[in-house]
């Protein structure tokens, strides 16, 4: 999950990350810190190199469910099907409306088309 997500659905991560990643660290249990200050998983990482992985995947997972809604069901990525799938291969009892997620048809095979229409690219005010 955490090289896919990072490779394939990078733009979900993109998006997801880019004003902080506060679900990442509600996942670690970790207080998210302030604008100016250095990021809060980067020194958990620092100073324990062995919870890189559970860093790594609390922002992939934290990510993706930041860009999910409740309209994710009527238009499903291919992220959202990959995400709500792997939640249930990791024992998650999907409701019925994020079966209908992992079921969809009708999502492009292009994982980065629903993003490309949120981010404009300019990043200027």
């Amino acid at each position: 999950m955490i090289a896919t997500g990072l490779t394939l659905h990078r733009q979900a991560v993109s998006l997801g990350t880019r004003d902080g990643n506060t679900l990442a660290h509600e996942l670690l249990s970790i207080e998210r810190g302030g604008y100016w200050e250095a990021d809060k998983l980067a020194a958990l990482v620092e100073h324990t190199p062995g919870k890189a992985q559970h860093v790594a995947l609390a922002v992939v997972l934290g990510a993706v469910e930041n860009i999910t809604s409740k309209q994710t069901w009527r238009h499903p990525s291919p992220t959202d099907r990959a995400y709500f799938t792997q939640l249930a291969a990791w024992g998650y009892g999907l409701s019925e409306v994020e079966q209908i997620v992992t079921s969809a048809t009708d999502a492009t095979d292009d994982p980065t088309a629903d993003y490309a229409e949120d981010y404009d690219g300019d990043d200027e005010e």
